[in-house]
């Protein structure tokens, strides 16, 4: 019976389905983003009769979904537009149709999340851990390798502080994606080995005796923040606390909160100090020169940039198929091809796919700027199933997927390492696949897992 309120809920969604194509009606966008608030409270409170832990991929993944599909659409039912009007509004017509569409996906991937019974008390008790074992000399040298590796790669550009991936050098895309992962399987191994309650303060000590694995962590957190990428510092922050509440100790939400508007406020500041030209910086660092220019600022959100990504979804419904038939998984086959080095441009090549398929990305981009794209406009979870299965195709898809994540969960609470790992990976990808594609994850969930085998079963 705990799964009769999403059953409601569906239900009501079919008798308020709306037309693909009407005016934007305030009031029912008020109406189902409450319908969907009472789904989100209520599967938070079902969740919560199971766990004190709070930093779980599912009530992140919620946030980031929160915010994408339904800020700006329900602040406008208020009242108050979003701050580029021109910029979200690509259609402002399939608003009320987008906005439906995201909350009986989001009910449907909460009704298959809590399909998979939560583990009982007794079983979590009898569970122990296996404890990975792996040669850490050797690990650690292999991280610092693919550390100076990816220096020497990556370019002057970046490494003079400028925010600018598409300057990398020659290959240093695939050693940045080896060197994030044994950086995350590292922590995974550190955390792994700390015995339960210890605190943050003792978890710090005992860095002196990982010398390399923390001078590494210590540096390649300071590159990025000197360049002003903030989502692999995000993801290697959330790799951390994530292992930390599964081995040590829950957060609980009251620390997730604290967490969230600090990190949110420290990374807009970071926004507003980077900059794709170093010798145009001023003076200062830039956690100095985007304090600087936030306080120029007339008004600031912090989650406004998150929540921009739904105008993707808007183009995507305008779009697909009226103007550009479904891709039928095109874009879904060549990026889980790209999870081997060099296989995703091999095989567009091979079938002569243009570059545009290359991933949704690529292709909402071509859609809002043609041939000649002057920057990357990115993805949305719901668009990106939507133009490559339609309407019943995404809602079909978050329903397994919210089935995955479930089993994922309830695997990972017996503290199984693979599904550790696996939830680890999610956890850093959940606030970037809602304004991505659903197989952001795949790649690192792919590479991690091997490695893990490969020192475990291999390299000993």
């Amino acid at each position: 019976m705990k799964n009769f309120l999403y059953l409601l809920v569906l239900l009501l969604l079919i008798f308020l389905t709306p037309d693909r194509f009407e005016h934007f009606n305030a009031n029912y966008i008020f109406l189902i983003s409450i319908l969907y608030l009472i789904s989100v409270v209520y599967f938070l409170y079902q969740q919560s009769k199971h766990t004190s832990n709070w930093l779980r991929f599912d009530v992140m993944f919620l946030i980031g979904y929160t915010i994408v599909h339904f800020q700006i659409p329900f602040l406008a039912s208020l009242g108050m537009e979003p701050e580029r009007p021109s910029f979200i509004w690509l259609n402002k017509a399939v608003v009320n149709f987008a906005t439906w569409m995201s909350v009986v996906a989001i009910v449907l991937w909460m009704l298959g999340f809590s399909l998979y019974k939560y583990p009982k008390q007794k079983s979590i008790a009898q569970t122990t851990s296996a404890t990975v074992s792996v040669n850490l000399w050797i690990y650690d040298g292999l991280l610092f390798l693919s550390f100076v590796v990816f220096l020497f790669l990556v370019g002057p550009v970046f490494l003079s502080g400028a925010y600018n991936t598409n300057v990398w050098g020659e290959g240093a895309n695939y050693i940045f994606l080896l060197l994030r992962v044994l950086l995350y399987l590292r922590i995974f191994y550190f955390i792994q080995k700390l015995p339960s309650n210890t605190r943050i303060k003792d978890v710090i000590k005992s860095f002196s005796a990982n010398k390399i694995f923390f001078i590494v962590l210590f540096l390649y957190t300071l590159l990025f923040l000197r360049t002003g990428d903030r989502g692999p510092v995000m993801q290697v922050a959330l790799i951390f606390l994530g292992a930390y509440a599964i081995y040590v100790k829950p957060i609980p939400v009251r620390n997730l909160i604290l967490y969230t508007l600090l990190g949110a406020f420290v990374f807009t500041i970071i926004r507003y100090g980077r900059g794709r030209d170093a010798s145009a910086f001023d003076e200062g660092n830039i956690i100095t020169r985007g304090y600087s220019s936030f306080q120029d600022q007339e008004e600031v959100n912090i989650t406004n940039e998150l929540a921009s990504s739904v105008r993707i979804q808007y183009r995507a419904l305008d779009v697909v198929p009226n103007s550009h038939p479904y891709l039928y998984g095109l874009t879904f086959a060549t990026v889980g091809i790209g999870i081997f080095p060099f296989a995703g441009s091999a095989t567009l090549d091979l079938f002569n796919i243009p570059r545009i398929y290359a991933g949704s990305a690529n292709f909402f981009t071509y859609l809002g700027q043609g041939r000649f794209v002057s920057y990357g406009e990115g993805s949305e979870i719901l668009a990106d199933i939507y133009i490559n299965f339609g309407l019943y195709g995404t809602f079909l898809i978050m329903l397994l997927f919210g089935c995955w994540s479930g089993k994922v969960y309830n695997r990972t609470i017996l503290q199984d390492p693979i599904y550790v790992l696996i939830t680890l990976i999610l956890l850093a990808s959940a606030l970037s696949m809602n304004r991505g594609m659903l197989f952001t994850p795949l790649k690192d969930i792919v590479y991690i897992l091997f490695l893990n085998y490969l020192f475990l079963k291999v390299i000993k």
